[in-house]
């Protein structure tokens, strides 16, 4: 049976169909709800912990984690996503929050007045793109912050492995100076749950 996860990654390859994705189902990574909550707290903890007052969430998906920061910290994100659907539902779904179709791997300079860039669950689907990105973080955020939350697998990952395959060996990648890091699971989970936020 298809499932999202189809769309996304499948037998160690990436696909990326976001917008079919979202065009199909209501509610992938299951966003309603959050089942697995630990790096959210956790990017949300780094954003009061270093006082930010304004925030790029890239990869909003249907807006669930905007809304969660919001509600937190006051901070109304500019929250951004690839998918045209994904960004109808959720300006349908929480209409006093701004949400925005971009591409952060072309459009990431645009936003540079944010004091951080929150990079939501993204890191896989842009790995080839991310030199790039750190390039253009280095030369128009310098002194902002970059806060990563991000899933690792429990030795059951297929794809990206030769970039990293755990947190310690992507805080080793990141050219920039760790101000914070949070890795947390339960026994049960396939994943481990990381919250990282570093000083460009």
């Amino acid at each position: 049976m298809e499932t999202y996860h189809d769309y996304v990654i499948k037998d160690g390859q990436f696909v990326g169909k976001f917008e079919e994705m979202y065009a199909k189902f209501d509610d992938p990574w299951m966003q309603s709800n959050q089942p697995n909550k630990y790096s959210r707290t956790a990017g949300i903890i780094h954003l009061k912990n270093f006082q930010i007052k304004s925030v790029l969430e890239c990869g909003c998906g249907l807006g669930y984690y905007a809304d969660w920061i919001f509600r937190e910290t006051g901070i109304v994100p500019h929250s951004v996503d690839v998918s045209e659907v994904a960004i109808q539902k959720a300006k349908t779904l929480f209409p006093n929050l701004h949400f925005e179709v971009a591409d952060i791997t072309s459009d990431l300079a645009k936003f540079k007045a944010v004091d951080c860039v929150m990079f939501a669950e993204i890191v896989w689907y842009i790995l080839p793109q991310l030199p790039d990105i750190f390039r253009v973080l280095a030369q128009e955020f310098k002194g902002k912050y970059l806060l990563v939350n991000q899933v690792f697998y429990k030795g059951s990952q297929k794809y990206g492995t030769e970039y990293f395959t755990n947190l310690a060996e992507f805080i080793n990648y990141v050219p920039f100076e760790l101000q914070g890091q949070c890795e947390a699971t339960t026994v049960g989970e396939s994943t481990i749950e990381t919250s990282t936020i570093f000083k460009i």
